[in-house]
């Protein structure tokens, strides 16, 4: 009796256990951030941070998408946001941009006029006029691709 009631609990044992196979799971690269403060010694006095974070794209081995994001402060406050985000492909001979967008958030009465985005070649660029009453800035931002899949 004993016996047979071992062998029961380890057949229920072994048919309750799942079974688990890592072979179908995805591994991702890291991601790979980057942040840079630079002040600007400009008339407006303006200090500028901004911050690239760059991934692997999950569909292809040769691809990565990158966001780009400049937060321009004026005496310490907020006045705008700037974000450029593109997707590029690389083989190690050249790379390609194959799509760029961006968004734009402005506070305190500032606002953004004359917004352009575009891309060519390894290259996405986003620009804006940023302004509050007779205070202007020039917002821009620009991404590259090298063609071994450094963002810069």
């Amino acid at each position: 009796m004993k016996k047979a009631l071992s062998i029961l609990v380890l057949l229920i044992c072994m048919f309750c256990t799942p079974i688990t196979s890592h072979a179908g799971q995805i591994s991702f690269s890291p991601i790979q951030q980057y942040t840079f403060v630079e002040k600007t010694e400009q008339q407006n006095g303006l200090t500028v941070e901004y911050k690239v974070i760059s991934f692997p794209s999950r569909s292809r081995s040769n691809s990565r998408t990158a966001a780009k994001t400049k937060t321009y402060k004026k005496n310490g406050k907020i006045v705008a946001t700037v974000t450029l985000t593109a997707d590029f492909t690389y083989n190690g001979s050249s790379a390609t941009c194959t799509s760029a967008s961006s968004s734009y958030s402005t506070y305190d009465g500032w606002n953004y006029s004359n917004r352009s985005t575009t891309r060519s070649k390894n290259t996405a660029a986003t620009s804006a006029k940023i302004s509050k009453s007779s205070k202007y800035f020039n917002a821009n931002i620009t991404m590259t691709c090298s063609k071994t899949g450094e963002i810069s």
